[in-house]
């Protein structure tokens, strides 16, 4: 428009120039006519008017093509490169907007797909690894390799997720600087035409005047903005909410598998809490229920232990002797955390504290947990194996330091490389299904046997990537950890521990950890260096297997 506004104003200083020219050839031939007598008066009035009305349209030709066309025209040129560099900022910002929006959309989906399996892989292995020997080690490689993924998609989701939210400060903060500077423009344009239109030719246009008094540059501004504003939503931050709140809850047998332990840990504990001669939840202490087991149940439970007896389990690819032993375990593990307060500390698993056992219920205790050992044996059952270690040193002779343990010292299971190899492995997938199901689950799609295998409480929970009034479930201090692919378990830095407590010679176990690190490489991809050296210790910086234990000689 100021364009044409410019085109109009140089054909109007041209037709005054047209005029001028013409007033004065008009005065010329008059001039003719009088060049030899006197000029009358009324004559030389008018030559004397068509003289100064052609020189006041000469000079506002000059006027209108200096002062208005030329000046606006100046004015265009500069804000031309203005107003290109205000579009091509104000496009770059609605670009950089676009393309930050598709990356944590992108981002986000693969997160929460990273989530959902990650979280399928760690309840599978949580609740299969102990009542599947054949298909722990799949399971397990499954869970870490889920887990990274998970580790590595929620890190491309927080950087997209902050690059969203610093694009959307960005548009807000220099779209309106581009705003501001439009309307400046605007108010200039009106302030030239005010300044330079007015002052040369008010005197034939009134109305034009009062139209220019009249007139309201923000408010045509705006009703301009409302004509021509983009379909496109107003950039607004993204706030975070965790990954279960959009991933559906996925069953996959895990609830079957951890209500069939579940069953089987009831029926067994009146024999265990009659072991450790506790008081049941609706007993008197009479000698029904605090009664030693006879040898007849004792000898069944044995066979069971071993995987002698056959006994349907209930679940495809779930063995009886399998299910008995994790039932056993956890039946144990029940029993001993039942005295004490429920945020009593817990280390991977082991009870807070010992129980002391009379002589004969010591010694069916040996029996059963010699049996449990042979059937791990057999069946290459180390998860068990590995609940049946550490609980082994939580049920003592009473009024001596004789624990279970030392009496199955000696087991061949402690002597098998391969068990320890395998009971590494099953360490880390047992730190990182409680990554996944601490982080990335939600907490009442946790099932209840997960409790035995570690303290959530103590793990960490989702990223602090939310808005500060975002309410969260986990506390505050636990939220600002950053996820790390190098996951650590008490279990994990006393493993060499165990071993060493077990007999093995200091080098040979770290040896056989370093062996099992390096087998593993491309499982653990660029954490396996970080597992080496938080695994494998110098020997004066070892910690100790069981608490405050003495150290055991070594063969």
């Amino acid at each position: 428009m100021l364009e044409g506004f410019i085109c109009c104003m140089r054909e109007r200083a041209q037709l005054e120039r047209q005029y001028a020219r013409g007033l004065l050839h008009s005065l010329a031939k008059l001039q003719q006519t009088t060049s030899e007598g006197a000029i009358p008066l009324p004559l030389e009035a008018v030559m004397s008017n068509l003289q100064h009305r052609a020189e006041q349209c000469a000079v506002l030709a000059e006027e209108i093509d200096q002062d208005v066309a030329d000046t606006v025209e100046r004015m265009l040129e500069q804000h031309a490169e203005v107003s290109r560099r205000m579009h091509l900022d104000g496009v770059s910002l609605m670009r950089h907007w676009h393309s930050a929006n598709q990356g944590v959309d992108g981002a986000e989906e693969r997160y929460l797909q990273a989530c959902s399996a990650a979280e399928l892989e760690a309840v599978q292995c949580a609740a299969f690894s102990a009542l599947k020997p054949g298909e722990w080690k799949q399971l397990a490689e499954r869970t870490i390799r889920a887990s990274r993924q998970a580790v590595a998609a929620e890190k491309d989701f927080q950087k997209a997720f902050h690059k969203f939210n610093t694009s959307v400060d960005l548009q807000e903060k220099q779209m309106a600087a581009v705003l501001d500077a439009a309307q400046a423009l605007s108010q200039q344009v009106v302030g030239v035409f005010d300044t330079s239109w007015l002052r040369n030719v008010q005197y034939d246009i009134d109305s034009g005047v009062q139209a220019l008094e009249d007139s309201d540059s923000l408010q045509d501004l705006q009703a301009f903005m409302q004509r021509n504003r983009s379909k496109v939503a107003f950039p607004l931050k993204k706030i975070w909410r965790p990954p279960w709140d959009a991933n559906a809850a996925s069953d996959s047998g895990f609830s079957q598998a951890a209500d069939l332990t579940w069953r089987k840990s009831e029926e067994l504990r009146p024999l265990v809490r009659s072991l450790l001669n506790r008081k049941g939840p609706d007993s008197n202490h009479s000698d029904e229920n605090s009664g030693l087991p006879n040898e007849e149940e004792v000898r069944r439970l044995c066979d069971l232990l071993a995987a002698k007896a056959s006994e349907p389990a209930g679940h495809e690819g779930v063995t009886g002797g399998c299910l008995a032993r994790s039932a056993f375990c956890s039946a144990i593990r029940a029993e001993l955390s039942l005295s004490f307060a429920p945020d009593a500390p817990v280390r991977s698993g082991e009870p807070p504290q010992a129980a002391e056992l009379s002589e004969d219920a010591f010694e069916i205790a040996v029996s059963l947990f010699q049996a449990a050992l042979d059937g791990a044996d057999k069946d290459s059952d180390v998860w068990n194996g590995r609940d049946l270690l550490v609980l082994s040193k939580f049920l003592q002779l009473q009024d001596s330091r004789k624990d279970v343990l030392l009496r199955v010292y000696n087991h061949p299971l402690w002597s098998r490389v391969t068990f320890w190899e395998d009971l590494l492995l099953a360490g880390l997938a047992e730190a990182h299904f409680q990554l996944v199901l601490s982080r990335w689950a939600s907490p009442s799609r946790r099932p209840v046997l997960l409790s035995n295998h570690f303290n959530l409480k103590e793990a960490p929970s989702y990223p602090e990537i939310c808005e500060p009034s975002q309410p969260r479930e986990e506390d505050a201090a636990s939220a600002k950890r950053e996820v790390q692919e190098v996951v650590m378990t008490p279990f994990l830095q006393r493993y060499m521990a165990y071993m060493v407590s077990l007999g093995i010679n200091f080098e040979q176990a770290r040896g056989s950890a370093v062996r099992t690190l390096r087998k593993h490489v491309e499982l653990l991809g660029t954490s396996h260096e970080a597992y080496l050296q938080l695994i494998t210790h110098e020997a004066n910086a070892m910690p100790l297997a069981f608490g405050d234990e003495g150290k055991r000689a070594t063969r």
